[in-house]
């Protein structure tokens, strides 16, 4: 469970870590797809929206917001990830099985994640206490739509496991008596 957790969070955070980037450089809306950042995260095969899209910045407030993400530091740690990820691979590639080993790494990694996940909230706090109270409401209405269509491709995906579950060829049938002679 706790390998699991770690994997969610990790892909999580690097599903993330674009929109995040680019968070104060534009205001993408859904009315206008064809943006930079839009063009960048099709190319990349995934979808993350930026959660200040479409809320009409006004330039001190991208200003500020690009301000909050420079003091924050370094954004992408997909180096120190990446190592503590192959770590994890070779403890997990080997002849023995060390869980000692593996939990230590786990838990590592999972700290790693927690901490870059507190100093992202706390920077998006900051962000989003930088909004006017509508462009705060339309924040809001943003992330529940996005929620919504997640639980959809979720309930989308479980549906579609199951179907592949009922449709799959049963295991391979017992020897009968008959043909085993």
């Amino acid at each position: 469970m706790r390998k699991l957790t770690a994997m969610i969070v990790a892909s999580t955070l690097a599903m993330s870590a674009a929109s995040f980037a680019f968070a104060a450089d534009t205001t993408v809306s859904d009315a206008a797809p064809d943006t930079t950042q839009s063009k960048m995260m099709h190319h990349k095969g995934m979808h993350h929206p930026n959660p200040f899209a479409g809320l009409n910045l006004t330039e001190a407030q991208r200003t500020q917001m690009r301000e909050l993400m420079k003091e924050s530091g370094p954004h992408h740690q997909r180096g120190e990830m990446r190592t503590q990820m192959d770590a994890l691979h070779k403890l997990v590639a080997t002849d023995s099985f060390d869980e000692a080993k593996v939990k230590s790494q786990i838990d590592e990694i999972t700290q790693a994640q927690s901490a870059h996940m507190l100093e992202r909230a706390k920077v998006e706090n900051k962000m989003y206490n930088l909004l006017t109270p509508e462009q705060k409401k339309q924040f809001n209405e943003n992330y529940q739509k996005r929620a919504e269509k997640m639980a959809e491709r979720m309930a989308e995906h479980k549906k579609h496991q199951a179907d592949a579950a009922q449709s799959a060829p049963a295991t391979a049938a017992p020897a009968t008596p008959a043909a085993a002679q």
